[in-house]
């Protein structure tokens, strides 16, 4: 099937969701959403076949208007870019039927929420690190707006933060792009990989490289230039899918860019260790600020951080198993967290509430919703049988007869803890007593999403290789050891919640009430280039 559809050039993909956004935007409002509902079908066929022809044939490259390499805008569509549009289509298409009958998906709101997918695809396929510069700055203002969407005073002082903070961090990427384009003569990655290779003194290139991936360490929301991040994905007046989205693929960019900004300075500049620790101190912190958070969507939020480091760890470990296990997670991370935070938007607005201890019987009031979230909660957590088990377990891997080892348990049971507490919004009676509304778009994605991740880890193993391409063999996820390993951890978080989490309240009230200010994160985005370019220049 996938052979019949015609192998466009990747330009279409990046410009058919703006340009039929456009065209379509002067259309009767139903008639404008069916249109954009089929054109995102129509963007996943199309990924599907890029993603194809790069699985089993070979790499796209194309070179706008045919100008040659060097100065041509180039596009790549690889076997790290390609899983990685596909996601993003499937994912878009998954959210914006799930929003069919929302009553803010209004023409503008469409029409923003396409661009800002087009922003994404533009920086997964470009091959030009100043032509990713500009995307990212696109996106950003796309969120920006789509985060004050509702006009509240604090979802407009938040976007506005939170564009000051990213405005901070494009300029050090700016910069360390001028810098780098004056050492190498290029911006294209691919010239500018081989001619670092060539440099005689490699740290030349030590503070570009420092200056560039601190702005890409803020879009990943690592330790500690985070600050931004429970602005943008926990924002009160934020739809759900907006932050579903956000979640799910559009912070996975700063994840991306790490590996393919790391693979172009690889000639000259070697940070795996650094950015190994980074990603256990971002995952250790993330679940602990889950934890003292009473909003069930900022207990999501600050988890996307801790998941992030996991990523991130994973990807810096070392060992090929580590590594695409570490990619298999992104996908993962997608699945359950988009979920998680669809279904939080629609139990917000059923119970009227954010916070976790004012909701309860969500899988006796919402059995679809309920059960969906459960199957979320199951992924994050690395139960047995869903997809989170199968990427942790090949990060583990990496970490075999390592002290590693030990973080990453730590990363396990500050998760199943933080979602201990979670979870206490399923049970128990509902706390109100009407109706809920019934939409049958949102129970479908929410199960659609829900089998997904049952699916990524019943068959986790054949998954990653078709996806990726390496064969790892994911029974030991399944192990009796596993299981019990699973069942024991559980068990310790419940107590923990019961006699320790909830006899502190004070002392979590004291950390909740703490915000990030701009000066907060301009300090730390200062302290975190200092100490990468210190790294460097020691180790070069």
């Amino acid at each position: 099937m996938l052979g019949s559809i015609p192998l466009i050039p990747l330009h279409i993909l990046i410009l058919l969701p703006v340009a039929a956004g456009a065209v379509g935007f002067f259309l009767p409002r139903r008639w404008y959403q069916l249109m954009m509902l089929v054109v995102n079908i129509g963007l996943v066929l199309l990924a599907a076949r890029i993603f194809a022809h790069v699985r089993w044939g070979a790499e796209i490259i194309e070179l706008v208007a045919g100008w040659s390499e060097v100065i041509a805008i180039k596009l790549v569509a690889d076997r790290f870019s390609a899983p990685m549009i596909l996601l993003t289509t499937v994912f878009v298409l998954g959210t914006f039927v799930f929003s069919t009958r929302a009553i803010y998906m209004d023409k503008i709101f469409i029409f923003l929420f396409m661009l800002l997918e087009s922003s994404i695809l533009g920086i997964f396929l470009s091959g030009d690190i100043f032509n990713i510069y500009v995307m990212i700055e696109l996106g950003m203002l796309i969120i920006a707006i789509l985060m004050m969407y509702k006009k509240e005073k604090q979802a407009v002082y938040d976007a506005m933060l939170y564009l000051m903070m990213n405005f901070i961090g494009m300029a050090f990427m700016l910069l360390g792009i001028g810098y780098i384009y004056r050492i190498t003569g290029v911006l294209d990655l691919a010239v500018m990989e081989t001619r670092l290779g060539m440099l005689d003194d490699p740290r030349t290139v030590v503070v570009p490289y420092a200056l560039i991936m601190t702005a890409v360490a803020l879009k990943a929301a690592l330790l500690p230039l985070f600050g931004w991040l429970p602005r943008a994905h926990g924002a009160a007046s934020a739809p759900a899918i907006v932050s579903a989205v956000l979640s799910g693929v559009q912070v996975k960019v700063g994840v991306y860019l790490l590996v393919r900004l790391g693979i172009v300075f690889s000639p000259v500049i070697e940070a795996r260790l650094f950015f190994l620790g980074i990603g256990f101190l971002t995952s250790v912190a993330g679940f602990l600020l889950a934890i003292a958070q009473k909003d069930i969507k900022l207990i999501l939020a600050y988890h996307t951080v801790s998941q992030v480091g996991l990523i991130v760890m994973g990807l810096n470990l070392g060992t090929e198993v580590a590594f695409w296990g570490g990619m298999y997670h992104i996908i993962n991370h997608a699945m359950f967290k988009g979920l998680l935070f669809l279904t939080a938007g629609i139990i917000i607005e059923e119970y009227g509430t954010r916070a976790y201890n004012e909701i309860g019987g969500v899988l006796r009031r919402m059995p679809v919703i309920g059960l969906a979230t459960l199957a979320g909660v199951l992924g994050i957590t690395g139960a047995p049988l869903f997809n989170g088990s199968i990427s942790k377990y090949f990060i583990q891997q990496g970490l075999q007869g390592n002290l590693g080892e030990i973080g990453l348990y730590i990363i396990n049971f500050g998760t199943i803890l933080s979602f201990v507490k979670y979870s206490t919004i399923l049970f128990g009676k509902p706390t109100i007593a009407e109706n809920p509304v019934r939409d049958p778009f949102v129970a479908l994605v929410s199960a659609v999403f829900g089998l997904a991740c049952l699916a990524g880890g019943v068959f986790g193993g054949p998954t990653v290789a078709l996806v990726f391409g390496p064969e790892y063999a994911a029974t030991g996820a399944l192990s009796l050891e596993k299981i019990f390993t699973f069942v024991l951890t559980l068990a310790v978080g419940v107590l923990a919640y019961k006699y320790i989490v909830q006899r502190i309240g004070g002392f979590l009230l004291s950390v909740r009430v703490f915000k990030f200010s701009f000066n907060h994160v301009t300090a730390f985005m200062t302290t975190f280039f200092v100490l990468l370019l210190a790294y460097t220049y020691v180790t070069v």
